[in-house]
Parts: C-alpha cells; sequence; structure tokens
C-alpha cells in the first residue's frame, strides 16, 4: 500500500513548482539547525562559520611525538676499536718523528764536526791522492819483507805522509781524537799524555845531544884544522872561513832578491799545436801492363 506522500506525489494536482520549493525550503532548515551555512556562502581561506584559518598548524592538529633512543649493541665495541687504532697510529707517529728527529741531529753533529776538521784554506786534492800513493808505495817496497813488515809499511807510510802533505788537516784529525780520548777515555788520556810529554821530553835531550856533538864536531874540525896549519903551514881556517862566507853571502841574496823582485805574471799568447798523423790508408796496387808492338 503506497504512502500519502508517494500519492502525493503521482497526484496531478500538485504542480512540479510547489513540490522543488518544499524541498528546498527543508533543506535550508536543516542546515539552519546545524549551525552552517550553505556551501554557497563559505569564502576561501575562512571556516563555516566565518572564522579566518589560521596559516601554520596549530598544535591541536600536531600531536607531541616522542622518540624512543634505541642504542645498537655494536657501538661500544667500534668506539673502543677506533680508540686502540687511533692510539696506536698516535704511538707510531710519535716514534716515527723521535726517528726523523734523532737523524736530523746526527747529520748536523757530522756536519759541524766535518766542518771542524776539514781547514778552508786547505784543498784535500791532490794532498789526499799523495797521502794514498805513500801508502801503496809502503806496500810495494815491503813486497819481499816479512810478514810483520808488510802488515806495518803501508799505514806507516800513510801516517807519515799525512802531515806532510796535509798539515792543517793532520792538526785537526789530531785534535779531534784527542778530544775524543779526553771525554770517553780520560784514564787512558792521561796515559797517552804522560807518553808524549816523555817521549817530547826525550826526543828534546836527543836533539840536545846531537846539536852537542855537532858543536863538539865543529870544534874538533876547528882544532884539525888549525893544528894541520901548524904542522903544513897551509892556511885551511882561511879557505873554511871563505867558503863559509860566500855561502852566507849567496843566501843573503837569494833572500833579498825573493823579496825585492816580485811575482812574475804570465799571460798566454798563443798555443802550440803538433800534428801527428792518425791513420794510414792504404789501397792495392795493379801491376803495370807491359805494351806490345804490333
Amino acid at each position: 500500500m503506497a504512502s500519502p506522500a508517494a500519492r502525493l506525489l503521482r497526484s496531478p494536482l500538485v504542480p512540479a513548482s510547489v513540490l522543488v520549493a518544499s524541498v528546498f525550503m527543508s533543506s535550508a532548515r536543516l542546515a539552519a539547525d546545524d549551525g552552517a551555512l550553505p556551501s554557497s556562502s563559505v569564502r576561501p581561506g575562512r571556516s563555516a562559520s566565518g572564522e579566518k584559518l589560521p596559516i601554520y598548524p596549530t598544535p591541536e592538529h600536531n600531536p607531541a611525538i616522542t622518540l624512543v633512543e634505541t642504542h645498537n649493541p655494536l657501538v661500544p665495541y667500534i668506539t673502543q676499536s677506533r680508540e686502540s687504532v687511533s692510539n696506536v697510529l698516535g704511538d707510531a707517529r710519535t716514534y716515527v718523528q723521535s726517528g726523523v728527529s734523532k737523524w736530523i741531529t746526527f747529520e748536523r753533529n757530522v756536519e759541524r764536526e766535518v766542518k771542524s776538521v776539514l781547514p778552508p784554506d786547505e784543498a784535500l786534492n791532490p794532498g789526499l791522492i799523495y797521502v794514498l800513493v805513500a801508502g801503496l808505495s809502503g806496500s810495494v817496497l815491503s813486497r819481499t819483507r816479512s810478514l810483520p813488515v808488510r802488515f806495518l809499511a803501508p799505514p806507516l807510510f800513510t801516517l807519515l805522509a799525512f802531515p806532510y802533505f796535509l798539515p792543517k788537516t793532520s792538526h785537526n784529525v789530531r785534535k779531534y781524537l784527542s778530544n775524543l780520548e779526553d771525554k770517553h777515555f780520560p784514564e787512558f788520556a792521561a796515559r797517552h799524555d804522560h807518553f808524549v810529554q816523555t817521549g817530547v821530553a826525550h826526543w828534546g835531550m836527543l836533539w840536545g845531544r846531537i846539536e852537542d856533538a855537532t858543536e863538539d864536531a865543529r870544534e874538533w874540525g876547528h882544532r884539525a884544522v888549525e893544528g894541520v896549519e901548524r904542522t903544513t903551514g897551509l892556511r885551511l881556517g882561511e879557505a873554511v872561513s871563505k867558503v863559509e862566507k860566500e855561502k852566507e853571502r849567496l843566501v843573503e841574496q837569494e833572500r833579498q832578491r825573493a823579496v825585492a823582485v816580485p811575482a812574475q805574471k804570465y799571460e798566454t799568447v798563443g798555443y802550440v799545436v803538433e800534428q801527428k798523423p792518425v791513420a794510414e790508408i792504404v789501397a792495392p796496387m795493379e801491376p803495370p801492363k807491359e805494351k806490345k808492338l804490333v
């Protein structure tokens, strides 16, 4: 059985305009009861009640977020490993830097010692070559001698030639070795100094005796000359004195000439070239042909 509303709608007596008006009024009444305006009256940026909407979200719309920190079980092990590696690398770097510093200090000490030994006004070349040649000469000269002589001759010749060809360098070397001996071996240095002083004293005594013997020989020679003069009547003393005076005069003249005459300077004015054959070029020769009479 149909409802009264359905019957009313199907009734031809009710016009369509009345039906539409009744539906619109009922919807407007429902919207007014809910407290909202129709959708056609809401402007952009405002709410349905007409209030201006905020630009940024409010705390009411953003609830608080709580972060829960969860530790990784590998973090302590990684931290300990990193600290251990850092300590090892730091120790290695410190050790390397210490070694480099020690090496630089050693180089500077060696350079300073070498500069203190080598004099700036005395060249090593060719004096050092002469010293080495003297050592080799000792080895050559003693090649047919006994083993101790062959063993001691080269260093002995080298030590004797070193102060002769390089006097300042040898003096500095002796001084440097003496300082090292006094610094590291004081007892041995004291004995060495005592031995050297004793040797110097004995050498002075020996040299004094040689001078005394020379003076005695000279006096004996004068007495012998006087005896010969008394015996034979020859004037040997005058001849000897004249020879000695002539020698002294010649020596004095040479000394004065060396002082008065300046050193002669030379300049290169030309070159002498000697031409020598370098090679000989030969070629085969053909035998002469005999002429035949026709």
